[in-house]
């Protein structure tokens, strides 16, 4: 059976989870939030030592002003506890995403878990937060310009350096719950060999068995 190194997650569908259950869209942020822990333990269950979820794109900053704000309070409010467990489990967490525009109290959530966090090696949680594909890339490209002084030196190795990312490797599988086919501008550079796979099970109703069935994609599509 072939593990796939690397995971990536896309979290759909929390809103509609909590409308579901006649609650509001903030309650389905923070179950989605807390869930993160169920699929960790599922991915460490199939031996995938490194997991990245999209918690929240550059493009949801255009959501109504009341579900960002419910969003950033539950970071602020599980943050915290998020951190403490993945601690006990040995999980490092990282930040992959820009700093730009987050309130000092949720980038001091996010320093805290990194923090605290770092010692582990084993296993990893990347949160893609306030994250963008496009604007990755061009970040990275403008970092290549300053300091790559010969154009023919530029790979897609040297490049790779350059990247939020550039300590892990990049993704086999991706998952996107909520039912909708696109990556959303996910990863798309770590994405560009991944297997893909849709699910329409929402994000926090994910299950061992949507992972089980990805895992199976996965190794189908290599076999085939």
């Amino acid at each position: 059976m072939y593990i796939p190194k690397h995971i990536g997650f896309i979290m759909d569908g929390n809103g509609r989870w909590a409308l579901q259950r006649g609650l509001p869209r903030s309650a389905g942020h923070c179950a989605g939030i807390v869930h993160i822990l169920d699929i960790l333990d599922i991915c460490h269950d199939f031996e995938i030592s490194t997991v990245s979820a999209y918690v929240w794109s550059t493009e949801n900053w255009e959501r109504p002003i009341d579900e960002v704000q419910a969003l950033m309070t539950s970071i602020e409010e599980l943050g915290p506890h998020l951190a403490s467990e993945l601690h006990s489990r040995k999980v490092r967490i990282l930040h992959t995403g820009s700093r730009q525009g987050v309130s000092e109290s949720v980038l001091k959530v996010i320093d805290d878990a990194v923090e605290l966090t770092k010692m582990h090696k084993h296993r990893v949680l990347n949160l893609a937060f306030n994250y963008g594909g496009r604007a990755e890339i061009i970040e990275a490209v403008r970092k290549v310009v300053i300091q790559q002084s010969q154009l023919e030196e530029i790979t897609q190795e040297t490049f790779a350096r350059f990247l939020y990312t550039a300590e892990l490797p990049d993704l086999d599988l991706v998952i996107r719950a909520g039912g909708e086919r696109r990556l959303s501008n996910y990863f798309l550079w770590q994405s560009a060999y991944a297997q893909l796979y849709f699910t329409e099970s929402l994000w926090p109703a994910l299950s061992y068995q949507d992972v089980k069935n990805a895992v199976d994609h996965y190794n189908y599509k290599l076999s085939s």
